[in-house]
């Protein structure tokens, strides 16, 4: 029998109107997958606060803000709390399902290679579909042909942005990866400061990634993966939509509008 492994690694979760029962299974795979501690902020409003099922994992911190404060603002609770503690930080989505041994391959591929300070594995869909989580730096042409363009054009834009010529059967450097599950150096997310918290919802995820790759490798590495329930769910939401919208904003006033960055 397979010795378990404990990892010095600290794990961040937001929840937003998410029941805590809808947590447990990924909660229990952590916990079994030797997580050291992991970091439950609760952004419900305090009407939908509920702790069922909590007592059973001994590797969990809950924080209540009782309100939204946006994914960034609550992620940087959880990570100045794992900065300095933890060799390791992953923030992970609630809608995550890890596989079999991704989180000591994680670490694994981490310790083998101390010049990468972010990483992420390949990720599929429920029906076994890869998801292309890697990123150019966008710019503002990459949405606005989406919106106003033919869609071939758009599609052009959307598939180069996604780096789709790309194998992602193979390792990468890259300048973007999806804030979904970010497997992170601790001390490169702590001289980061974590996520700007200008940004409420939406490219926070790049902005870091962007800041992290002054500092270290960004490496995509497809040898291990998790599933993703991806939603996207600003696309049937106006108030999404318009958070959207001001986060592409200000990421471009950040950034910069027209210009890509070499890959």
């Amino acid at each position: 029998m397979t010795e378990k492994r404990s990892f010095d690694l600290s794990v961040s979760i937001v929840l937003y109107k998410t029941p805590m029962y809808r947590i447990a299974p990924l909660l229990d795979e952590l916990q079994k997958a030797g997580a050291a501690k992991v970091f439950v902020i609760d952004n419900n409003p305090s009407s939908l606060v509920d702790s069922a099922g909590l007592d059973q994992f001994q590797i969990v911190e809950r924080y209540c803000t009782g309100r939204n404060l946006g994914f960034g603002p609550a992620q940087n609770i959880a990570i100045r709390k794992a900065v300095g503690r933890y060799k390791y930080h992953l923030i992970c989505n609630p809608d995550i399902v890890l596989s079999e041994g991704v989180i000591s391959s994680m670490i694994d591929f981490m310790e083998g290679n101390p010049d990468v300070g972010l990483s992420m594995p390949k990720l599929v869909g429920v029906d076994g579909e890869t998801h292309f989580c890697c990123r150019r730096s966008p710019v503002a042409l990459d949405y606005i042909s989406q919106l106003l363009m033919p869609r071939s054009w758009g599609k052009r834009r959307r598939d180069a942005l996604e780096m789709r010529s790309h194998n992602y059967d193979a390792p990468m450097e890259v300048q973007c990866l999806s804030g979904c599950f970010m497997f992170f150096r601790s001390d490169v997310l702590g001289k980061l400061g974590g996520f700007d918290e200008k940004f409420f919802l939406y490219f926070e995820d790049f902005d870091l990634s962007r800041r992290a790759q002054k500092l270290a490798k960004n490496i995509y590495w497809p040898s291990t993966y998790v599933v993703h329930e991806r939603q996207s769910a600003h696309r049937r939401s106006w108030h999404l939509k318009t958070e959207f919208a001001l986060s592409a904003i200000r990421y471009f006033a950040k950034w910069g509008w027209f210009s890509r960055v070499p890959q």
